[in-house]
């Protein structure tokens, strides 16, 4: 068997399983929960199930933003509520999941930066999970908060959803590319 129809037999695999129910449940499980402790993004498998199910891009799209945007107010709340306590359990975990120097950083930058830091966050392949624990320890208020994460892991989301779901358009894909560019541009011009 050649490599191309291994690798097409893997797909086709991929694609049957990600147009299931209980993969678009999975989805939205692990977009909650990348925006709390998972350190990887839920892009990949927003794009199997987009492309296992076009129609549903739109849906995908939101409930995976939701469910963000879920897992990120249940980090805020860690942050706010447990703030006092975040950095000892830091200490506990390795550093690659902890980045307790990754939560300094972000923290001295809520005051100067507020909404753009958290609109960064939720927009770019920053972790949102730091900048969510953070905006709460940091006394960010919650509603700001959901509204940016909203926009920013929705527009995120949503580009991410429409590159795969125009993935046989050249043109889309270029004019969604250059938007997501674009705003990653303005948010870090905005930030300086």
């Amino acid at each position: 068997m050649s490599v191309w129809r291994l690798i097409k037999k893997q797909y086709v695999f991929i694609l049957r399983a990600a147009g299931t129910k209980l993969a678009e449940r999975i989805l939205y499980l692990f977009s909650a929960l990348e925006s709390v402790v998972i350190p990887i993004p839920v892009d990949p498998l927003l794009v199997a199930t987009v492309l296992a199910r076009p129609t549903f891009w739109r849906q995908l799209t939101f409930g995976c933003t939701l469910a963000s945007v879920t897992g990120g107010v249940v980090g805020w709340g860690l942050g706010f509520f447990f703030g006092l306590h975040i950095h000892d359990w830091l200490a506990l975990l390795p550093e690659r999941f902890a980045a307790e120097s990754a939560f300094a950083t972000v923290e001295t930058g809520f005051a100067r930066f507020g909404i753009f830091l958290v609109f960064l966050g939720a927009f770019s392949p920053l972790p949102y999970k730091v900048i969510a624990v953070s905006a709460g320890l940091g006394g960010f208020s919650l509603l700001p908060f959901i509204l940016t994460s909203l926009v920013g892991r929705g527009l995120r989301f949503a580009i991410v959803a429409a590159i795969a779901r125009h993935h046989g358009n050249p043109k889309h894909v270029i004019l969604l590319l250059t938007l997501l560019f674009c705003l990653f541009a303005g948010v870090i011009w905005l930030t300086r």
